[in-house]
Formats: structure tokens, sequence, C-alpha cells
């Protein structure tokens, strides 16, 4: 018979700092303290090592004869340890169980398996920092030996207090595990011995061993031989030393969605606080820390060497004592240098070229369920862009939420988002995120923010996003489509060459809309690059492109900046020196020395830019002195570190310093004029018509997109207009606001503003507002929304003879200069929910069938202007084969012709 005896002891030694670990090809254990800078030599000697693992408390490792070892770092939380030892009798028929055992039995005393002695007397307290907790007492529970099954691992019952935990418990895994990494939250990475990869589910503080295993396919075909895991990230190396980082890990979705390539070859890739990554090199087996990685920058920028010396040895890297390095910085990155320059010139050699890297921006925004209950739900947003190594692809929007307890997310590819439409929903600032297949389901993501500010951070981050993602440039083309929505925010998209051929057409639902900061009731353009707008107080404006503007001629006040101008800022920061006061050099530790708000990204005066590339600036740099918190005569503010709050005033303990400068820019500019406008039209020369609120018509000529032309000519009329548009071979088509119909006569290039107005016949019982030319097509819309083309124009009648129906459903529409024909339909056939205002293109429309076929419905919903009259590139014609044999020039009646 055996009986566990048990006892605790505490120990109460002193707080360190944290520290860096690492095991030579020798089996060394090593540590390196972010106050020394220096590697100390494990102090067991003895002990050889495999593999070590560290974490806030403790650092737990493999040692060469595969026990599980434990080293607790230094802490004022008592650690509690349980001793153990086992007393044994033996029975006899007249006593009954005694301590008289026979001489082939073990002592009386001893461990559990019997073969070595523990009498009580033999426990000592290792050092006066322990204390024995209470005297020995009978340990009721069972304790069984460890299974000596191979497999998957958990350990139970760890916390801080008792860091070794309790017991084994084995996990089920399908295949054999070769190397496994647990993260401090809720990650969990397998690799097998096949190259695949695990990932655990449904790891929570109530299930803290998961659920169920998902098998992740590896980076490449050589498979996986190495994986680290984070608080949000997952890093893999593959057979080849190829390192790769995993895409969109998170703890609603452990799995990821995808690998990039990084820099570097590695053997082994270890994780430290806030998601730092160290790595052994695959050739110099040095050890790497990944400079730059910050809560944006997840990847980081380069690798850089940990340059430290043994403890006791005199280091070589060090000119002077680098003191104390920051907590929030791991320690190697400190213990290179306190000389910037120092720092760079330790970049490792294979980093030379740039590397794909990731940067994410996260955000907490509201979601509307698009089920029931149909309502706003708080979700965690987070933008993932992958940069560098050619043109930026592969961004994604994650949005994290919880239905029923259980942790779900859903995502948009940037590169398939159609349309960033900002709307009115429940007086929240509101964007709806279109892409194709949510567009045929008139389901857009709706997310919304309560503040203006995130608002126009999140869809300006997006926009910028999108247009990268698809290589945009930097302004719209002389062929873009131009639309305004109900809140009068104005969208751009770029057509194809060719965008009305059969064989090139791009359906509605997959064509893409920038936004181009304005707020118009209405905007129109021509294929000579003329955008004009006008504004919500009726005043017109002239779209810059963010080029400067176009050159003012006559006495007309063009210097108006349009009341969308908005203000950019950067921060100017400094450290205080002993020697020289404030100065730009910072430590290497310290945020950019010109950066944004955060201070993570760099942001002079040469290198920022416009809100968007259509933007122009209207001022130049200035400090301002409007920053929450106060600012001194100079416009700095003062802080102890760039991470706590700012104060307007210095103190004895303030080291650095920040100051903000701003600059304003906007993209339009006011063509003066004493008349408030409604209507706008942009001929395809150089003429502009348009029409003025109480219905008097005007001309101005000589327009281009450089010039917005001299002045504006009145044109008479016998009635007030409300609607016009000049077409093809010089037609002018207006609408009286009684809804009848007319056409300018003898209007031609050496005449623009023609002679006198012609009525036309409007169909019958029908009031028309709203009239669109095209280069042969003239098409109306009337007061019920129903959609009429003129028949028989020709260039000896252009007057046409009658009127066809052609459609209903339609709010307005646009003809272009090819005749193509795109509307605005009212609603949408099958969703009667769909708000008001889909933009919709006329399919089938050809020279000798101008009225086309049927319409492609497109984004749908709160859509209020568009123009088309800008896309003017005809679809290439396939030529009839001769059967001649085909001849460049050639003489033909003494005449040089091309044939």
């Amino acid at each position: 018979m055996k009986t566990r005896f048990t006892v605790i002891k505490l120990h109460r030694p002193m707080m360190s700092g944290s520290q860096l670990w690492a095991v030579d090809v020798y089996g060394r254990g090593f540590s390196l303290w972010a106050a020394g800078g220096r590697w100390r030599r494990a102090a067991d000697l003895l002990l050889e090592l495999k593999r070590v693992t560290g974490s806030q408390h403790c650092c737990w490792g493999i040692g060469c004869d595969h026990q599980v070892y434990l080293h607790v770092y230094p802490s004022q939380v008592p650690i509690r340890h349980q001793e153990e030892t086992y007393e044994n009798q033996r029975w006899n028929p007249v006593d009954g169980y005694t301590d008289t055992l026979l001489p082939t039995d073990r002592w009386q005393w001893t461990d559990e398996s019997g073969l070595n002695p523990q009498p009580l007397h033999s426990f000592v307290l290792p050092s006066a920092n322990w204390e024995w907790e209470g005297d020995w007492y009978v340990d009721d529970e069972s304790c069984g030996r460890e299974s000596s099954e191979t497999g998957l691992w958990f350990r139970t019952g760890i916390r801080q207090q008792n860091p070794e935990g309790t017991r084994w418990e084995p996990i089920q895994v399908p295949r054999e595990v070769a190397q496994v990494s647990a993260g401090p939250k809720d990650l969990l990475w397998l690799v097998l011995w096949d190259g695949q990869l695990l990932a655990r589910t449904g790891i929570s503080k109530d299930c803290p061993k998961g659920s169920s295993w998902e098998l992740v396919q590896p980076p490449n075909q050589k498979g996986a031989v190495h994986v680290a895991v984070g608080i949000t990230v997952v890093w893999a190396i593959t057979k080849d030393n190829k390192v790769w980082f995993r895409r969109g890990v998170n703890s609603h979705n452990p799995t990821g969605s995808g690998w990039i390539s990084i820099g570097g070859e590695m053997v082994m890739l270890s994780m430290g606080p806030n998601d730092q990554v160290w790595g052994v090199g695959s050739d110099d087996r040095t050890v790497y820390f990944r400079h730059g990685v910050t809560a944006t920058e997840v990847t980081g920028r380069s690798w850089v060497a940990v340059s430290a010396q043994l403890d006791g040895s005199e280091s070589t890297n060090h000119s002077s004592d680098p003191g104390p390095l920051s907590p929030s910085i791991t320690p190697a990155l400190s213990a290179l240098d306190t000389d910037t320059r120092t720092r760079g010139a330790q970049h490792d050699e294979r980093d030379a070229s740039i590397e794909k890297s990731v940067r994410v921006t996260r955000g907490c925004m509201c979601w509307w369920r698009d089920w029931m209950p149909h309502q706003w739900e708080d979700v965690s947003v987070m933008l993932e862009q992958v940069t560098g190594a050619g043109a930026q692809t592969g961004d994604i929007l994650y949005l994290y939420y919880t239905h029923d307890q259980e942790k779900k997310y859903l995502y948009a590819v940037i590169k398939e988002v159609t349309a960033l439409v900002p709307v009115f929903r429940d007086s929240l600032y509101t964007m709806a995120v279109y892409t194709p297949e949510r567009t045929k389901q008139r389901l857009p993501i709706l997310l919304a923010t309560p503040s203006q500010q995130d608002f126009n951070t999140w869809l300006s981050l997006l926009n910028e996003s999108c247009c990268a993602s698809r290589g945009l440039g930097e302004h719209p083309s002389k062929q873009a489509l131009w639309a305004v929505t109900c809140k009068g925010d104005v969208m751009v998209h770029e057509p194809s060459p060719s965008l009305e051929a059969p064989a090139q057409y791009l359906p509605c639902d997959h064509m893409y809309r920038r936004q181009v900061p304005a707020h118009l009731l209405c905007v129109e353009s021509n294929s000579l690059g003329v955008v004009w707008g006008i504004a919500h107080d009726h005043t017109a404006w002239v779209y810059t492109g963010g080029g400067g503007g176009p050159s003012a001629q006559g006495n007309e006040n063009l210097n108006q900046a349009i009341s969308d101008v908005r203000s950019v800022s950067i921060y100017e920061n400094q450290r205080w020196n002993p020697m020289a006061g404030y100065t730009d050099k910072g430590l290497p530790t310290d945020r950019y020395m010109w950066s944004d708000a955060s201070g993570l990204r760099e942001c002079t005066k040469d290198n920022t830019s416009p809100p968007s590339p259509q933007w122009t600036w209207v001022s130049d740099w200035a400090v301002d002195y409007g920053v929450p918190g106060g600012t001194d005569k100079e416009g700095w503010q003062y802080a102890a570190d760039f991470q706590v709050t700012f104060h307007g005033y210095k103190t004895m303990k303030d080291f650095v310093r920040r100051r903000r400068w701003a600059r304003l820019g906007n993209s339009w500019l006011h063509v003066g004029t004493d008349q408030p406008f409604k209507s706008i039209c942009i001929g395809g020369g150089h003429q502009v018509w348009a029409i003025a609120r109480d219905g008097a018509v005007f001309y101005r000529g000589s327009v281009s997109a450089h010039n917005p032309g001299n002045s504006w000519l009145h044109v008479g009329t016998d009635q007030p207009f409300k609607s016009i548009c000049i077409g093809g071979g010089h037609q002018v088509w207006a609408i009286a606001r009684d809804g009848a119909v007319f056409y300018r006569g003898s209007v031609s290039a050496h005449n623009p503003a023609g002679e006198c107005w012609y009525h036309i016949p409007s169909p019958p019982k029908q009031t028309l507002r709203q009239v669109s030319v095209g280069r042969t097509s003239v098409y109306a819309v009337d007061e019920n929304n129903n959609l009429w083309y003129r028949q028989g124009l020709t260039p000896s009648y252009p007057q046409g003879s009658a009127w066809e129906l052609i459609s209903s459903n339609v709010c307005k529409v646009s003809v272009g200069p090819l005749d193509q024909v795109w509307i605005i339909a009212d609603k949408v056939p099958g969703y009667p929910s769909e708000s008001s205002g889909t933009v919709c293109h006329r399919l089938g429309v050809k020279p000798m069938q101008p009225k086309g076929l049927s319409w492609d419905f497109g984004i749908g919903g709160r859509w209020e202007h568009l123009s088309v009259r800008g896309n003017s590139i005809e679809a290439q014609r396939m030529a009839p084969r001769s059967p001649m044999p085909s001849r460049t020039q050639s003489q033909v009646n003494g005449n040089v012709v091309g044939c």
C-alpha cells in the first residue's frame, strides 16, 4: 500500500524585463534581455535543449532527452510548486499494514516509481526566495503515470501561480504531427509530416482545446516544415526555406484566406509580443528580427540581424551604451544601435529588393444585416492591402461579427467591388459596397459610422484601394461615364476602348465607378475632356482634374473655390536632446519625424498628396493652431513620449513635441455668372448650352478642357425652357416648361447659336420633361416616366417625323455621341423594394437598329443623373476580305489614294 503526501512551496522573486530565448546548434540556451543588450548563457550548463518557446511569465523547452522543461521568469507574483513523496507499507496477519517491509521491498518513503528514496526530511528549499506554504498532508487524489503514446497533447491547469500546469491530455489529430505552434489567444496551427497544415477551430475561453481541425494547403508544392502563430497572424516556412505570410487570419477566420511570399530564407520563425517576428537564417544561422512590424504594417519591411555579443565579451557593434530598450519594441531591435544610420547599415543584403508586404487597417463600423431580424450590428472591419513587387493586387475587406454566439465573417475582394456609394440610412453616415453578385441580388453591403470623419476616412481609403487594384490613372479620361447620386456624390466609370462592341461588352453590374470629390446636382461632359457641373446652389463649375485649373479669360471670376474644400494635415515630430534641445533626430523606436496622426506612416510636405488624385492644392502648408489640447505660440504640443496625451505647454518631463501642418485642396473651379442654372449640356465641339432657373437659355462658345470660354450669350425664347441638349451635326433640341418640344434651326460651326426655334409636336397626351440627342438619335422622357424615340431623322429633315414609345419606368436618359443609350430606371423588375434610380444600358443598339433590343440593369438605387456623352470611341469593324492582293498606295487616274 502507498499513500501520496503533498506540500506546497512558494517562490517570491523580483520582477525583471522581457527577454528573447534562443538555442544554438550545440543545445545551449541563451537569453537576450531588454536591459542588457547581450546574450546571456542559461544557468543550467548541463541542460541541452532542442527547442524553446517563451511566454509572458515562463519559457518551455524540449531537451535532447525528450523531456519537457520549464523555466519561470522572475515575477512579483508568488509561484506555487507542489512536492510529492509516497509512503509505502506492507500488510502482515498480526498488525495489519505497517512500515515493516521485506528486504526486497522498496523504501518506506520513495518517489512514485519506488526506485528512489524520498523521506520527508530530504526535501529542502532550493534558495532563500522559497518558503513552505504549509505542512505535509495526505493527497487523496490518484496520480497515474502519463501515457507513452505519441501525438498532440494539451497541458491543463496552467495559470500564473501554477505555470507548469497539472497534467497532459491527448488531442485527436487525423495525421502524424511534425510541429505545433500556439498563439497567445485562440490560434493553433500544426505542421504534418507530409507538409500539409492544420488549423484548430472552436478555441475559446470555455473550450480551450477547440472543437475540430481544418486542413490548410501549404504555400507551395514543396510543403511546409515550420509554422509560427501570433495573436492575429500566421507565418510559415516551406521546405525550400522560403518565408510566407497567411492573409486574413482572425479569431473569426482561424484558417485565413491565402498565402503571400515574404523575402528572406529562414529555417525557423518565432512570434514575440505584439506579433513581432524573429527568425533563424538558413545560410548563416543568425538570429534575425523583422523590422517595421506594427499593428498596421503586419509583415514589416525587412529582416535585420540581431547583433549582440555574449555576456562578458566586448561588443563591437555599439559605440555607446544603448540604454534601456522600449518595451513596445522587442529587445533586439533597439539592441542594434541608437544611431539610425548604423541600424540601416545592418540590414541583410538579401532584402535589397522591394518585398511584398501586408498593411492592415482596422476599425469598428455598423453593418446592416440583410436577413431576419433586419437590423444594424456592430462589426469589426479590416482592410488588408498587399503592396510591393509590382502593382497592388488582392486587397480584401473583412467584416467580423457574431451570430448565435458563433464567430463568423464575410469579405469582399476589392478588385470585385464595383462602387462605393454614400447613401442615406437611419441618420448614419452610410456607404453601399457593391459587387457584381450583390448587384444582381440587389443586396449591397451597407456599412455605417456615427462620425462623418470616420466615414470620410474609410471611404477615401477604400476608394484608393479600389483604384490601385485596377491600375486606374490619376484623372478620369475624356471617354469617362459620369453619374451623380441622390446625395450629390459624383461617380466616374472608365469604359473599355470599345464599350459598345458586342465582343467586348462589359455588363453594367461589372463596371467600376469611383468617386470624384464634389457634391453636385448634375455633371455633363464631352469627348474632348470638357466636364461641367451644376451645384446645389445652381452655380456652374468646371472640372480641373487636379491639374491647376483652366486659364481665365474675360472679366469673370474663376478663382472661387468650390465649397467641397478639404484640409489635409501632417505632423512634425521632434525629440529633446540634452546637447541640442528639440531636434528632428529621434530614437530608432520613435515615429517618423514627419508623419500622419498615428505616426505609423511617413508624411512629409513633399510626398503628401491631396485627398485624391482629382484634387489640387488651393493653399500652401501652414501651421494649424486649432489642435485639440491647445498649442504654444509656435504651434507645438508637448508630451513625455509620443504614445501619451499631448498638451499645449512645456514642462520639465516633456521629452517630445509635435505640431500639425495643414493645407487645403479642391478639384473644381467656379464659372461666374449672375444667372443660377438648372440644366446644362456640352456639345461635341466647343460650345455649352445652359438653362437658367427662370427658364432663360444661354450659349457659351470657345470652351475646351483648359479654357472655360469667354462669356454667356442669351438666346431668346418665347417661353421658359427646362431641358436642352446638343448632339451630332449641331442638332439642338429643347423642351419648354409646358412640355412643348423645340428644335433650333440654322445651328452650324459658323453660326453656333442658330437663328430660330421650330416647334415639334409632342407624343399624344404626353408632357415631355427631358431630352437627349446623340449622333443620329433623339430620345425624350415624359412626366409619366415613359421613354420616347424620335423617328425619321435625316440630314435633310432633322426634325424627324413621329415619336415611338420604347419603354416605361425611365427617370432620365443620356444618349452618347455613338447613339448609345443609357437611362436611370425608376424600378428594377422583380425587386419592388429597390429604391428609385438604377443605371441601365440599352443593348443591341446598331446603325440599322438604333432603338436597341433590351435593357441591362446595373447598380440600383439612389442614382440621380448620368452622362455618357464623352464616350466616342467606336468599335473596330472587320473589313471584308478582298480577293485581290492588297495595295498600300497606288496611282488611280493620276491621284494618290489608299486602297
